[in-house]
C-alpha cells in the first residue's frame, strides 16, 4: 500500500518487536506478512531492521511499526534498546529445535523487563511445515505459554500458514485492552496524541465545509 500516513489517517500506531533465537524464521515471517509471499532464501538479520505496514482490521485503520532483531547473543544488548514504546512482542522459536524453545524464558523476561508495563507477548512456534523434524509438542507448548501469561500460535513462514493470524491476534489483544480502558488510547492514537494538529485539521475541515455551503 503506497498511501502516506496523512492519506491513510491511522486510528492507531502500534510498535512491535520480533525476537527469538537466530535461524528460527523471524525475518521470513515478517517478509511473508509484509509481501504475502514466501522466499526460500532470506538473508540473516544483522542488528535490527525496520518494516512498516498499513492495514485495516475489524474496521480500524492501523499502522504497524515492526522491528526485526537478530537472535545472536552479541546483538541482544542492541535489541533491548528498541523496546522503548513497544506495545507488542513476537517471540519466535523453531518447533524442530529444542534449544530455541528452551531459550523462551530468557526472551520473555527480556521483553517484560525492557518493554512497557502493558506490553503484550505472543510466542510463535515456527516451521510447522517440517512435520517429520518436529521435536516440540504443540499441546505442551500451549500449556507452558498459558502458564507464562503469553499468547501462543504456530506458523509456517514457508507456506504462510497463520502468519497473518499471528499479527492479528496480537493486534486484537491490544485493541480489546484499549476498549476496556486497560491501555491509554491517547498514547497510540496519532490524532489524540497530537491534539494541536487534530484541532488544526478540524478547523481546516470546518472552513472547507463552510466554503462548500457558500452560494456566492
Amino acid at each position: 500500500m503506497n498511501q502516506s500516513d496523512q492519506e491513510w489517517n491511522p486510528e492507531y500506531i502500534f510498535k512491535f518487536i520480533i525476537i527469538g533465537n537466530s535461524s528460527t524464521g523471524k525475518t521470513s515471517m515478517l517478509q511473508y506478512f509484509i509481501t504475502q509471499t514466501s522466499k526460500t532464501k532470506v538473508q540473516q538479520t544483522v542488528g535490527v531492521e525496520f518494516s512498516c505496514k498499513l492495514l485495516e482490521y475489524k474496521g480500524k485503520k492501523i499502522k504497524l511499526q515492526i522491528w526485526d532483531t537478530a537472535g545472536q547473543e552479541r546483538f541482544r544488548s542492541i535489541a533491548r534498546t528498541y523496546f522503548k514504546n513497544t506495545i507488542g512482542a513476537i517471540i519466535v522459536y523453531d518447533v524442530t529445535n529444542q534449544d530455541s524453545y528452551d531459550a523462551l524464558d530468557d526472551w520473555i523476561r527480556d521483553a517484560r523487563e525492557n518493554g512497557k508495563s502493558d506490553l503484550d507477548v505472543i510466542v510463535v512456534g515456527n516451521k510447522i511445515d517440517m512435520k517429520d523434524q518436529r521435536v516440540i509438542d504443540k499441546d505442551h507448548a500451549e500449556r507452558e505459554m498459558k502458564n507464562k501469561d503469553a499468547l501462543y500460535i504456530e506458523t509456517s513462514a514457508m507456506t504462510g500458514e497463520n502468519i497473518d493470524k499471528c499479527f492479528q491476534t496480537l493486534i486484537d489483544q491490544i485493541c480489546q485492552k484499549i476498549e476496556k480502558g486497560l491501555i491509554e488510547k491517547d498514547e497510540y492514537n496519532p490524532q489524540l496524541k497530537n491534539p494541536l494538529k487534530q484541532n488544526l485539521t478540524n478547523k481546516t475541515n470546518e472552513a472547507q465545509n463552510q466554503s462548500q455551503r457558500c452560494n456566492c
